[in-house]
């Protein structure tokens, strides 16, 4: 069933041609440069060595003598990918409206690039294993890794053409002339590494037709199993691509939710207070610039639907993500005083913290299932559009939590018979002795989830350039700076940034209509008033490196205490949560929590489908209840409990698990200082590169130039800044 939102008429691309043979000619470049016995090496890192050297050597030589045949690329229509590969016919697909999207902007043509030179990697690992094997020898079908990634992010490192503007695909319509596409090689470079650092290198898109080798947009979460990588299940049940993203995008709200957290989120009427407390809108907005990102796919189809408002993100709620609601020490009396959605402080005493006797859960879960049975509810209702799926995602994340940040892997293990693994509670008068139980709140992995992504949009300089090209164009960039100097007490810091945003534009006009060098006079520009704008910068840097070292400072503070021992102490999220793949059950949570989603979702698909016996309700209610209750798990729990012993024994041991707390926090540091060196680099690069000067007619143009922009009434308001 299509999604409502749009109607998509299909496009004849039997009439369209795409023709590259960019990454052919790059692979050729670099043999040449190589000796036969580093290009070897080379390649075996790539496509695996268990292709013997004298293969790449005899590719090696097909390439300098022009005998390495370049795929066909053909336009197809709703091809389920982005891009793939067939190892049959040998011919690269590109997907029709994925095409259409990354050539509507500059911007986004190296993302068309990468899959290119993706699928041609694939192509390569073809040739290789089925065209210059030895009979006599027969290689494996595959590389072991997903090689496409690879050779597309080798090829980063090894290319370095003659020129650094270079045309890499050209379109052509019956009766139309052709269109080249063209990009900076070196600005493709560092958007591809970019994209592919926050990618598994290691797993290649499954795929219906097993001859058939895909490029899709990877994982830009942390290693191991998330939220998303578990909803990939969902490929099982006949969902497409942009329909799984659709389900992840609501799973995704509801971890970015979190930042919206009363401690952290001032009223309407309360001064500004940047970094201590941003506004609800404030929130909100950052969350939607990296909305903008991580589903750029989905943005560009359905923009109005995709856009993060404060209805779809909501606030804090501990009722949906099953957490412990317990707050000590409150701040101020009533959290719903900043705003009504929040939820009112659950103080100790609360019946809610207890613990049920027939159940043996802690009550404040059933709050949580209720959410999610509201959900599942409006995705029954809605179906399989937007809006039904998103609300599918929002269900399906308390679902998958509760195997990651509850201890139902632990009670399950201690059933199995692994006495000694510690079950983070203590045993109270309850059926089973030990109840199931989740985490106090701790903003630490939500702030560091929120800051990483921000800090790299603040202190990148690869959409500079654009930025310097197109005047009016607003970049990720621009739009956080806007945000968070909103924020700030002092609004000289927003006004001047607007100001000068103004002024880029009237600066890139005058520039390309006088042929000056765009990037030396926005330099020019902003030292001018340089004190202001350094230190608008320096604000908006401050505050995100606030953010996190105020995270690494509590989780700092919850080392060391044992709630394994301790009856009066409830667990916190970091001692519970299995989020990060160190933590020694990691893989075994995310098993369980993919099989409830599997179960609920056929389910679903059953429902959607018209079938009166289905009920992803009762299904998804049934996973709550306390280990001891239900059955189900435990093939899933013996199997790996019998393949992982060390994994077992790790679990059993407090220090082992505080290890695991500690890496979590270095972690954190990481990111920190990974922020400041990237912070000092960026304002570097900008403010204090100097520019020579030039002479001759270029000197004149440029003294000319000057001239112009002191009479524009954007310099005059920029100057009043000075002042």
């Amino acid at each position: 069933m299509p999604f409502q939102a749009q109607t998509v008429i299909p496009v004849d691309v039997s009439t369209r041609t795409l023709r590259s043979t960019f990454a052919l000619d790059l692979l050729t470049h670099v043999a040449e440069t190589l000796a036969p016995e580093s290009f070897a090496i080379e390649m075996g890192n790539v496509f695996g060595n268990d292709i013997p050297p004298h293969l790449y050597t005899k590719l090696r030589d097909k390439l300098l003598a022009g005998e390495v045949h370049n795929p066909a690329v053909l336009l197809s229509w709703e091809l389920g990918f982005e891009a793939d590969y067939d190892n049959r016919e040998r011919v690269i697909r590109v997907d029709w409206s994925f095409f259409a999207r990354t050539t509507a902007h500059p911007q986004h043509y190296w993302w068309l690039l990468t899959a290119l030179l993706h699928e041609f990697g694939h192509h390569i690992d073809n040739v290789l294993r089925h065209e210059l094997a030895d009979e006599n020898a027969p290689l494996a079908n595959d590389a072991p890794f997903e090689e496409g990634h690879l050779f597309t992010l080798w090829l980063t490192e090894a290319a370095s053409p003659s020129r650094d503007d270079l045309s890499f695909a050209t379109y052509s319509e019956v009766a139309s002339s052709d269109r080249e596409y063209a990009m900076s090689w070196k600005n493709a470079c560092e958007a591809i590494r970019d994209y592919l650092a926050s990618t598994d290198l290691r797993i290649e898109p499954s795929h219906s037709n097993s001859d058939r080798e895909a490029f899709e947009a990877g994982n830009a979460e942390a290693k191991g199993s998330t939220h998303q990588t578990i909803e990939w299940v969902l490929q099982d049940f006949k969902f497409s691509r942009t329909e799984i993203d659709a389900v992840y995008f609501g799973n995704w709200l509801r971890d970015y939710s979190q930042v919206v957290d009363p401690k952290i989120t001032r009223a309407p009427d309360m001064p500004k207070e940047f970094p201590a407390t941003l506004s609800r809108e404030g929130w909100t907005n950052l969350v939607d610039v990296l909305a903008a990102k991580k589903f750029f796919d989905l943005r560009m189809r359905y923009p109005n639907e995709m856009k993060v408002t404060p209805k779809k993100l909501g606030v804090y709620r501990p009722t949906e993500h099953i957490d412990n609601p317990l707050v000590t020490n409150p701040p101020f009396p009533d959290p719903k005083v900043r705003d009504p959605d929040f939820e009112a402080w659950v103080l100790s005493g609360d019946p809610s913290l207890g613990a049920d006797l027939a159940t043996s859960m802690k009550r404040y879960i059933g709050n949580a299932v209720g959410y999610m049975e509201q959900e599942l509810r409006l995705a029954m209702e809605q179906g399989r559009s937007l809006d039904g799926l998103r609300s599918f995602g929002a269900a399906l994340h308390v679902l998958e939590d509760l195997f990651a940040h509850s201890n139902f892997a632990e009670l399950s293990l201690i059933k199995a018979g692994h006495v000694r693994v510690l079950p983070w509670t203590t045993p109270v008068h309850v059926k089973w002795n030990l109840p199931l139980v989740t985490g106090t709140f701790g903003a630490t992995d939500v702030i560091a989830s929120l800051a990483g992504p921000l800090g790299k949009i603040l202190f990148s300089t690869q959409e500079l350039e654009f930025e310097l090209t197109q005047p009016g164009y607003r970049s990720d960039r621009d739009k956080v700076m806007l945000v968070l100097l909103s924020e700030h007490p002092d609004q000289d810091y927003f006004n001047a940034f607007n100001a000068l945003l103004t002024a880029r534009d009237g600066l890139v006009t005058l520039a390309k209509k006088m042929g000056v060098d765009t990037l030396k006079f926005y330099r020019w520009l902003i030292n001018t008033p340089a004190g202001i704008l350094l230190n608008a910068y320096n604000s908006a840097a401050q505050g995100v490196l606030t953010w996190i070292g105020n995270s690494v400072d509590d989780a700092q503070t919850l080392l060391g205490s044992d709630p394994n021992t301790d009856p009066t102490l409830e667990p916190s999220h970091s001692q519970l949560s299995k989020d990060h793949a160190e933590h020694p059950l990691h893989d075994l949570a995310a098993l369980l929590a993919t099989e409830a989603v599997r179960k609920v979702a056929q389910s679903m698909v059953d429902y959607w489908a018209g079938k009166p016996e289905a009920d992803p309700v009762a299904v998804a209610s049934a996973f709550f209840c306390h280990p001891a209750d239900s059955e189900w798990q435990y093939p899933i729990v013996n199997a790996w409990a019998a393949s992982n012993p060390a994994e077992v024994a790790r679990s059993e041991s407090k220090s082992e698990l505080d290890e695991t707390q500690q890496a979590a926090i270095d972690e954190l540091r990481a990111i920190q200082n990974t922020l400041i060196k990237d912070s000092q680099s960026y304002l570097n690069y900008v403010f204090n590169s100097k520019t020579s000067q030039a002479s001759g007619l270029q000197g004149f143009l440029e003294q000319g130039f000057m001239k112009v922009v002191s009479g524009t009434a954007w310099w005059k308001e920029l100057q009043n800044f000075i002042k």
